[in-house]
């Protein structure tokens, strides 16, 4: 049987080099007899690694007289986990983090694999690291950002700012849950599930986290998993029972099943995705919550359907964004780079189809899941400009150094009568 360190090994390449999310390829990893200390070992190190990866290789090229390059994928990731351990996980023993990794290597590396990994771990936990001199540098190294990141947000949000967002996005994430209103209120759920937190506005911030694809409750529907400042966007759109509203990007159905809760499951919703496979998901949803008031449909977005043509009362533009606000929650968001010129086109495209779906007088909400100006106010504004007939609302965006949140961004809008 494997053992911990052994699974995160494989997560972690899974990751790496074959696309696979992190969450989703950690919680199939979880999925086993593992003990509950060595699932939290996993998890640990699974994230910690990959959030990592710039600090870790910084210093394996610090102790390695072979190029990063030169070294093979396994043994990388194995040494990537030796590092973390010694530097970053303080209830590890120095001794059981080398030999683990000098065990691994010997599994697999080639003959010299494990002397290797055991000369570059021993002397790693003899020193300290060492930063480089240049500002923008060091902070892509001691919070591992990509640098021309850093470079980007010191530019957007000065030198300060930007090194109290990355170190808020070091910080682990608290579990977010939003009751379902239709069964339970935010007190009540918190009593019933027995574990220690917190309610802010409507939202349970607990301060553990536990299996809740297990948890009766959650299969009953009395919560949904949702953060506190994504929340907010279906707050602040404000739907009311008995209107027509659509969610342009819908799946999983999160902003869309909330929507449905504040209208009282009394109205209609119609939520958009382009697969069915993820369509489906929202349908799921909305049925373990005892809503029936949802009607997904798959379409894509960005391309106008003469059937919704001014029928909206309320829309929602949750739009695909470059997801740099939720690093906390998917760390390899860092190094999939996405090149932010192109998403603002589609945003937009999005956005002007909204209009042709609403009323006079109505609303619309856009929101992302990032901080990136260029994405949000850039794309608000912009439009805006060229909408005289909208007013801007409300306007916010979430930041974690800040608000203690996922960064997000909501902008509101109204269409004169």
């Amino acid at each position: 049987m494997l053992n911990a360190r052994e699974i995160a090994m494989k997560v972690i390449y899974d990751v790496e080099f074959n696309g696979a999310y992190s969450n989703m390829a950690l919680k199939n990893a979880l999925n086993t007899d593992l003990e509950k200390r060595d699932k939290a070992l996993l998890t640990g190190l699974v994230y910690g690694v990959i959030d990592k990866k710039i600090t870790l290789d910084y210093v394996i090229g610090q102790h390695s007289k072979l190029k990063i390059k030169k070294i093979s994928k396994y043994i990388l990731i194995i040494l990537r986990m030796g590092i973390y351990q010694l530097m970053f996980m303080d209830k590890i023993p120095s001794n059981a983090a080398v030999n683990e990794s000098v065990r691994l290597a010997k599994r697999y590396g080639h003959g010299a694999s494990a002397g290797f990994v055991n000369g570059v771990l021993r002397s790693v936990s003899k020193s300290e690291i060492k930063y480089p001199e240049d500002r923008t540098e060091l902070l892509s190294v001691k919070y591992s950002f990509p640098e021309y990141l850093c470079e980007k947000w010191i530019n957007d949000f000065g030198y300060d700012f930007t090194e109290e967002l990355l170190g808020a996005f070091e910080k682990p994430s608290r579990l977010n849950i939003r009751p379902n209103i239709l069964k339970i209120n935010a007190e009540e759920l918190l009593e019933k599930l027995g574990l220690n937190g917190e309610i802010k506005d409507g939202c349970v911030i607990l301060s553990e986290g536990f299996n809740i694809a297990s948890d009766e409750l959650y299969k009953e529907g009395y919560y949904t998993v949702q953060d506190y400042a994504a929340m907010q966007a279906a707050k602040i759109l404000c739907p009311e029972k008995n209107e027509t509203v659509i969610d342009m990007c819908a799946a999983p159905g999160g902003k869309t099943t909330h929507m449905a809760e504040l209208m009282e499951n009394k109205g209609k919703i119609y939520a958009f995705d382009m697969y069915e496979h993820k369509t489906e998901l929202i349908r799921k949803n909305a049925k373990r919550l005892g809503i029936n008031i949802i009607e997904a449909v798959t379409c894509d977005s960005s391309e106008f359907d003469a059937r919704y043509e001014s029928i909206a009362d309320k829309i929602l533009c949750d739009v695909p964004c470059s997801g740099l606000g939720i690093i906390r929650r998917k760390p390899e968001i860092k190094w999939n780079r996405e090149e932010i010129n192109n998403l603002p086109g589609i945003q937009r495209k999005i956005l002007d189809n909204a209009v042709r779906y609403l009323k006079k007088g109505g609303e619309i909400l856009y929101s992302t899941c990032t901080i990136e100006k260029e994405e949000n106010e850039g794309v608000t504004d912009a439009f805006l400009k060229d909408n005289s007939e909208f007013l801007k609302v409300y306007e916010k965006t979430f930041y974690p150094n800040i608000d203690d949140t996922d960064g997000f961004y909501i902008c509101k809008m109204k269409r004169a009568e």
